[in-house]
C-alpha cells in the first residue's frame, strides 16, 4: 500500500508527553521547529547546551516523565507545571534548559550529526503487538511522523547504512535517511501511567532476530524501531501527505 503520513507529533519538553498539532513546521537547520526545545536538568548536571539524555529528566531514567503533560504560557512551560512535576519527582525545584529554537535537544548531537526528524512505521508497531499479544500505543515510541506502508519493518531497508544515503519525499519535502532509531528503556514507560509496564526492548530484539535482521548499521543492536532523517529544505508536514522513497 502507498505510504502516507497518518499522525504527527511534537515534544516541546524532552521526556514529557507530546502534542498532536495540525502540522509540523520543518527548518533544515533545526528539524521540527519547537520539538525538544526544552529539557529538564537532572540534579547535579550542569548542561548549558546540547548534552546526552543522561543529563536530563527523560523517560529512560525517569519513567514518570512519560505521563507528564506540560502546560505552556507564551510558548514556555509554566512555573506551576514545573512545580507540579518537581513534587511528582520528589524534588524541591527543577531547572530547565531552553534551546531557543537554535537546535533541538534530540538524542544525537545535532551539531555533529545534523538535525533529525523521527519516523515510525505503524505496520511495525502492529507486528510487535501481534507477536507479543500486547496493546501497544504508538505514543510509547515518541516519534514525530507516524506512517503506514503495510509492510512491517520495511523502514530498516531504508536505514541500511550509517550515515544513511537514501533520500525520500514527504509531500514536497526532501529528506535523507540518517540512521535506524536505536531504542532505550524509554519505550518501556507507559505514556498514560508513567510506569515501566512492558519489556518492550527484549520483545523487539527477539522479533527482529526472528525476522533475520542483522542489527543496526551504526552499532549492531537489535532494539530498533523506526528511523531518523535529516530534512534538506524548509517545508510543512501535514497528515495525509504521501511518503515516497527516491
Amino acid at each position: 500500500m502507498p505510504a502516507k503520513v497518518e499522525e504527527i507529533c511534537a515534544f516541546p519538553v524532552k521526556g514529557a508527553r507530546g502534542q498532536h498539532p495540525p502540522s509540523l513546521c520543518v527548518d533544515p537547520a533545526v528539524g521540527v521547529v519547537g520539538d525538544r526545545r526544552f529539557a529538564i536538568k537532572r540534579t547535579g548536571r550542569d548542561s548549558g547546551g546540547w548534552a546526552p539524555k543522561i543529563h536530563f529528566r527523560v523517560c529512560m531514567n525517569t519513567p514518570e516523565m512519560a505521563a507528564q503533560t506540560p502546560e505552556y504560557e507564551a510558548g514556555m512551560p509554566t512555573s506551576a507545571w514545573l512545580k507540579h512535576v518537581a513534587v511528582a519527582l520528589g524534588e524541591t525545584e527543577l531547572a530547565t534548559i531552553d534551546t531557543r529554537n537554535e537546535f533541538n535537544m534530540v538524542d544525537t548531537d545535532p551539531h555533529e550529526c545534523g538535525p533529525t526528524i523521527s519516523f515510525l512505521n505503524l505496520a511495525s508497531v502492529r507486528a510487535l503487538a501481534a507477536e507479543t499479544g500486547w496493546t501497544i500505543d504508538p505514543d510509547r515510541f515518541r516519534m514525530n511522523i507516524w506512517y503506514d506502508d503495510g509492510e512491517p519493518f520495511s523502514e530498516l531497508a531504508w536505514a541500511d547504512s550509517y550515515p544513511g544515503t537514501r533520500e525520500f519525499l514527504v509531500g514536497d519535502l526532501r529528506l535523507r535517511v540518517q540512521d535506524a532509531c536505536e531504542r532505550c528503556q524509554a519505550i518501556e514507560a507507559n505514556p498514560a501511567t508513567g510506569e515501566r509496564d512492558l519489556p518492550v526492548l527484549e520483545a523487539l530484539a527477539a522479533l527482529l532476530k526472528k525476522r533475520g535482521y542483522r542489527g543496526s548499521p551504526q552499532r549492531g543492536v537489535f532494539e530498533v524501531m523506526g528511523f531518523l532523517a535529516t530534512p534538506l529544505a524548509a517545508e510543512t508536514i501535514k497528515r495525509g501527505q504521501p511518503i515516497r522513497l527516491l
